[in-house]
């Protein structure tokens, strides 16, 4: 029998985005696991407007980029001038992408998402509301850059995550939190009212 080799592939686009975030050593670049369901995800909508907060030299954009329906229009903004232009260079021939440098807040103007991504840390506790309000009805957001629950010390464990506590529980959304790995957790959300 053949022993199982894990996925390998890695689209074009991806390794250059990687090869740019090892030269300019970024801190939040988007690991391959996430970047693989962000990519089988969004894969799913046939149009609408697909965003990313935190750009950075563009990993989560091209993995999103590489399953970008010709129907859909993509968007990421990046706060840090020089990482911005990086994105920018590295989209500069897909029609339907944007890359901008600016705060998150200037991504709002091209809401309501069909599916947004974001590292949580990279925006304040004030942007929860906007952020779930920039969805459409059905719409998904993706929260990476969390420990996952089990990971945590206990006496974390048994305190109010803040995060967690909106984004799971808020009865406006559907929601669960996917552990990747040991040190690495995405919280899911589709708006259901």
């Amino acid at each position: 029998m053949t022993p199982y080799r894990s996925t390998t592939h890695i689209p074009p686009l991806v390794k250059r985005a990687i090869n740019l975030s090892n030269q300019m050593q970024t801190k939040y670049a988007c690991t391959d696991s996430i970047g693989r369901l962000l990519q089988l995800m969004v894969n799913q909508y046939q149009s609408g407007v697909i965003a990313e907060i935190g750009t950075e030299c563009g990993c989560g954009a091209a993995w999103i980029i590489s399953a970008l329906s010709p129907n859909c229009s993509f968007v990421t903004v990046e706060e840090d001038a020089a990482l911005a232009a990086v994105a920018r260079a590295l989209f500069e021939n897909y029609p339907n992408v944007q890359a901008l440098h600016g705060k998150w807040q200037d991504i709002l103007i091209y809401r309501p998402f069909s599916f947004l991504y974001l590292n949580i840390n990279r925006v304040d506790t004030a942007a929860r509301e906007p952020l779930l309000q920039s969805l459409r009805m059905g719409g998904t957001i993706v929260l990476s850059g969390m420990v996952p629950q089990d990971s945590l010390p206990v006496e974390l464990r048994q305190q109010v995550d803040p995060v967690r506590d909106f984004w799971l529980n808020d009865p406006r959304l559907l929601a669960t939190e996917l552990p990747i790995n040991q040190g690495e957790a995405l919280v899911v959300a589709s708006r259901v009212g």
